[in-house]
């Protein structure tokens, strides 16, 4: 029963998850005055700011999945020298914090770069072109690793029977290809939107301005600097309404997830190419690598300075790093249990009936932060926080939880199809033993360490990496890596800058590997 005891810290996990996040909308609620808000949709500035983060998150996706489709066909059909690497660099891209990524393209773009000592012209890096440009960086090769998936789905015998008729990688794609990744794109789109539609930390670094502000950046200014609450919630409610919208629309767009797909494993067997073909596979490969490599070369290149060894001298540095540390480990522990709270209650009901559409909410609901962004969340937040009398010192907890929050839907998509096969496999066998609780979890503990130490790894590093709501409640107690290294940039010290980002990227691979290999119990490539 899915109410049995064995089964109560599940329930008080995700009840202590649900109820502070509905706590902090309420409180957003409770701020929000209605009679100001025609005051606030009059405001020429609140659509102006709409209007930029919609269309700065529409191109984005639209050239990462432009960039991304004839990037996935070359990597599937072609084996290359480099190409396992530029596999691994697309997902070192998943734990390389924004802020560190930032600066590599600062280096290589900016005002006194590697691109204005080549062409003699400067980038207009700050403005629109910035944003697209680091957008693009980071989204991209989340949408080549989908639509490599999505080539996964196409059976062994549809390969086969292009290749005996010689059909050419033009009519491949055109008769076979695509039918299978269209139904992906609009779901991957409406992601890659989200995503961008909520960003923080490129538009606040790379914005350059007002006229590149967007929805979360203005909640920041109206709660940091303007202290108008009022106008925070209403922004926040608004933001909280589009995204919803959106939302809602990817789980309509997006397809189930299959746990057979493992059994499509698609045969790479060589397609007539033409000119052409090679053409397109070499032109997306060299605009790809131009595109990714170079920020990445930048990031370590201060390793080999002696700035670099006088940076480590610096006490800021260490504390930075301590306190990004002391943050980012709760906040991953506390991600991971809610996670696995969610993923008992969801298999719990998966299989029993009438139980299906329950657990399918029981995950969405793990995937708040796409739907009320983390800003708004850490609002809400500070809004209760304060209405029972707890100062801002406390802010500690709420930027712990707000990326514990923040992290849990890549906790979810990395244990959940793991613990779905054990119960698809075992459950019987289960229950007619009466195996539950810790039994049960010694029992599958090494089918699933591997899932939850990916988990939890990527809870930890989306958690050093954050900057959005240690901005908002940054202070001498909370300033972390991300937070110091902005700081540094903003003052021009951007070569000291690089320096701290070569830090923290060796601090992410370091705890990356840790978890992995003290959790997982294996060596984890990254």
């Amino acid at each position: 029963m899915i109410f049995s005891s064995h089964l109560r810290p599940a329930w008080l996990g995700v009840a202590v998850y649900l109820v502070i996040a509905g706590a902090a909308l309420v409180a957003l609620l409770g701020y929000a005055s209605p009679s100001d808000w025609g005051r606030y949709l009059a405001d020429p500035y609140t659509w102006r700011v709409v209007r930029f983060s919609f269309t700065q998150a529409s191109l984005s996706a639209l050239l990462s999945i432009l960039l991304a489709i004839p990037m996935a066909s070359c990597l599937f059909h072609r084996r290359f020298i480099g190409r396992q690497t530029l596999l691994s660099l697309f997902a070192i891209s998943m734990v390389v914090p924004t802020i560190v990524a930032i600066l590599g393209i600062v280096v290589v773009y900016g005002r006194n770069s590697w691109f204005t000592s080549l062409f003699g012209v400067s980038f207009p890096l700050y403005g629109l072109g910035g944003i697209l440009l680091a957008h693009v960086f980071f989204n991209m090769p989340l949408a080549v690793r989908v639509i490599l998936q999505a080539y996964q789905l196409i059976p062994d015998a549809q390969w086969r029977l292009a290749s005996q008729l010689g059909l050419s990688r033009w009519h491949v794609f055109r008769l076979i290809e695509w039918h299978y990744l269209k139904k992906n794109l609009p779901g991957l789109f409406l992601l890659i939107f989200m995503l961008c539609f909520s960003g923080f930390a490129v538009v606040l670094s790379l914005g350059g301005g007002p006229r590149s502000s967007t929805l979360e950046v203005a909640i920041y200014q109206a709660l940091r600097f303007e202290f108008d609450l009022n106008k925070a919630s209403y922004l926040s409610l608004l933001q909280v309404f589009i995204c919803s919208l959106v939302a809602l629309a990817v789980y309509k767009l997006v397809p189930a997830i299959r746990q057979d797909v493992s059994l499509y494993q698609g045969a790479r067997l060589l397609m007539r190419s033409s000119r052409l073909a090679m053409l397109v596979d070499f032109g997306s490969l060299i605009i790809v690598l131009l595109w990714i490599l170079p920020p990445f070369i930048a990031i370590f290149a201060p390793i080999v300075t002696p700035l670099f060894w006088q940076t480590l001298w610096q006490s800021d540095l260490w504390w930075s790093l301590w306190h990004s540390v002391r943050i980012a480990l709760p906040s991953g522990v506390l991600a991971l249990l809610i996670g696995l709270s969610i993923a008992a209650l969801a298999r719990a009901l998966r299989w029993r009936r009438g139980g299906d559409g329950w657990a399918q909410k029981l995950e969405q609901s793990g995937n708040l932060v796409l739907m009320v962004p983390s800003l708004v969340l850490a609002t809400g937040l500070f809004l209760m926080f304060r209405n029972i009398g707890i100062s801002i010192k406390h802010a500690y907890w709420i930027v712990v939880w707000v990326n514990a929050v923040m992290a849990l839907p890549f906790v979810l998509r990395a244990i959940m199809p793991t613990v779905y096969q054990q119960e698809k496999r075992f459950r019987h066998l289960y229950e007619q033993m009466n195996v539950v609780g810790l039994a049960r979890l010694r029992m599958e503990w090494s089918q699933i360490r591997s899932a939850v130490a990916q988990g939890l790894a990527y809870a930890v590093l989306l958690s050093l990496g954050d900057l959005g709501v240690v901005a908002l409640f940054g202070s001498k107690g909370l300033e972390t890596l991300p937070m110091y290294l902005y700081q540094l940039i903003g003052s021009y010290r951007v070569e000291q800058g690089a320096c701290v980002a070569v830090v923290l990227i060796l601090l992410c691979l370091v705890l990356f590997s840790l978890i992995n290999r003290l959790i997982g119990g294996r060596r984890v490539v990254v």
